[in-house]
């Protein structure tokens, strides 16, 4: 007879504290499939701007939330969270000599600010920017920020950590973040 895996009431917890998370009404979140081998129990949430281009958004990303009962040693602790953000910007903003450090302070920036303990926060900031050529001229210049990076929450409460999420996305974006808050929640569909 094959033994049923219970889920830990700790991942259901914290899965349950994002409900109550608040980000601005510009993006729309989804439950996404997680990666099943990175550690035993998993959830992921997708994010994109209701503000498109060509019907892609102008911002979109992942997170995946990561839970191993035995805690990993890299980790420090029984959670990870691993993040992806890609925006579209201008090119201003795209050829700034310093926009990768700033990018990567508007992280620290948006964990310090909605109270996310977060440690062992590591990642990359990538700017591209593209010019289009011969049929493709129409599209004329385009320039994108991705951060990518990963931290062990402080706490089983992800609330925070996924409003700074919510936050950095804003950033990137160029635009500051708005006092129009709702529940995740309310910003979902399946």
């Amino acid at each position: 007879m094959e033994s049923v895996q219970v889920t830990p009431p700790i991942f259901i917890s914290a899965l349950q504290s994002i409900r109550d998370a608040r980000a601005a009404s510009d993006f729309v979140f989804t439950e996404v499939p997680a990666p099943k081998t990175l550690a035993p129990y998993a959830a992921a949430l997708s994010l994109a701007s209701k503000q498109t281009e060509d019907e892609n958004p102008l911002i979109h990303g992942r997170l995946v939330i990561l839970y191993d009962p035995q805690g990993q040693e890299a980790w420090q602790g029984d959670f990870r969270l691993v993040m992806m953000l890609h925006a579209q910007t201008d090119q201003e903003m795209a050829s700034d000599p310093v926009i990768k450090r700033v990018a990567w302070d508007w992280l620290h920036e948006a964990l310090d600010a909605t109270g996310a303990d977060a440690s062992l926060l590591t990642g990359t900031v990538t700017v591209e920017s593209s010019e289009s050529f011969g049929s493709l001229r129409s599209m004329g210049e385009q320039a994108y920020l991705e951060v990518r990076a990963s931290w062990s929450p402080g706490s089983a409460n992800l609330g925070p950590q996924i409003e700074a999420w919510a936050q950095l996305a804003q950033l990137c974006s160029g635009k500051e973040p708005t006092s129009q808050l709702v529940p995740i929640r309310d910003l979902s569909h399946s």
